[in-house]
């Protein structure tokens, strides 16, 4: 065991005895996610590097410092890539960062969730113990699939140390094709597309433009730019528009006020929400600037009638951030509460940042 694990463990330990609070940080780039912050930081990033990468195998192992640019850079240079495409929320990202906050890119619409593609991990648990799961050994002694609950967990189950991450090859054809219509056209023609053998990687709604992505065999691709129609786009400038969907530096990103991140059906018409909205995984993922007046309990209740949820994303509102996620359903909420009992009986890691009650 290393020297900074070994350290860690005693870290954790001490934390539990005298009831103090820790959080696991990497670059920082996604504190604003999520309840308010608490607990002395831990600096994952005295804990980097690839320890492992066979790309033959589709299977890389890293530690969660690694900053998330070196991480695709070696990706890259073996024309291989993390399929779930994680945003880029500034220079420092880690890849623990990229995991544990589960947020997925534009290709979440045809490659899955981040929870698809970790095949085990190393868990330091807030008993100051290393535990193994998933790809490593296998599931812990209760039946959970531990490595699939790390992605969307915010630090809150204990402090990833190691993680296996399937990886994918890059798509050897990708373009990019625009259409002028309204909303509900829009949500219509994205699911009539999606429910065909089409090579559909992404899509995104705005102002009255659909902006779909093809990604996949170069038969396929040609064969859907023929028969979808549209308008192609340059191929640099289709590359520096998916960017900027991805790592949110999209216009609609940047403007001022609270950002509300909608999960919804995505055959769900118009909610016709007061506010600017722009979608994306063929309307399944909904973005929302609501104008002043519109209140949270509305948004919610607007998501929760057609079988979704929303999330504060981001908002300047510190008070507002306690309740950043929508409080899940009882069985939901008692197996979250069995998890977090389980893993962190005396409450060492990132409290609150998912509830208030957890």
């Amino acid at each position: 065991m290393s020297d900074f694990i070994d350290d860690l463990c005693k870290r954790v330990e001490l934390a539990a005895r005298n009831k103090t609070q820790l959080r696991p940080v990497g670059g920082g780039t996604k504190n604003f996610y999520g309840g308010p912050l608490q607990g002395e930081e831990v600096d994952m990033r005295q804990w980097a590097g690839i320890v492992e990468y066979e790309p033959t195998e589709l299977v890389i192992t890293v530690k969660p410092g690694t900053a998330l640019a070196e991480v695709e850079a070696a990706l890259a240079a073996e024309k291989q890539e993390l399929a779930f495409e994680p945003p880029r929320l500034g220079a420092n990202g880690t890849i623990g960062g990229a995991i544990v906050s589960g947020l997925a890119g534009p290709a979440r619409l045809s490659k899955g969730g981040v929870k698809d593609y970790v095949l085990g991990c190393t868990l330091l648990d807030g008993k100051g113990q290393l535990l193994h799961f998933g790809g490593v050994v296998m599931k812990n002694v209760a039946g959970y699939d531990v490595a699939r609950v790390i992605p969307g967990s915010m630090g809150t189950l204990g402090i990833a140390t190691e993680l296996s991450i399937k990886v994918m090859p890059v798509a050897p054809a990708e373009a990019t094709l625009q259409f002028d219509m309204d909303v509900n056209k829009a949500i219509a023609q994205s699911n009539e597309w999606l429910s065909k053998p089409l090579p559909i990687s992404a899509t995104f709604f705005d102002n009255g433009k659909l902006t779909v992505r093809l990604r996949g065999a170069s038969a396929a691709v040609q064969a859907a730019l023929k028969n979808m129609g549209g308008q192609e786009m340059e191929s640099q400038q289709a590359q520096a528009f998916w960017t900027s969907v991805r790592d949110q530096q999209h216009a609609f990103f940047k403007a001022e006020g609270d950002l509300w991140r909608m999960a919804v059906p995505p055959t769900t018409v118009d909610l016709a929400m007061h506010g600017q909205s722009v979608h994306e995984w063929g309307s399944g993922l909904r973005w929302l600037r609501a104008d002043a007046g519109v209140t949270a309990e509305q948004i919610r209740a607007t998501a929760k009638r057609v079988g979704g949820h929303a999330t504060l994303y981001r908002t300047g509102n510190d008070a507002a951030r306690v309740h950043a996620f929508q409080q899940p359903d009882a069985v939901m909420l008692k197996l979250q509460r069995r998890l977090k009992e389980q893993f962190d009986p005396a409450g060492v890691f990132s409290i609150n940042r998912l509830s208030p009650i957890l």
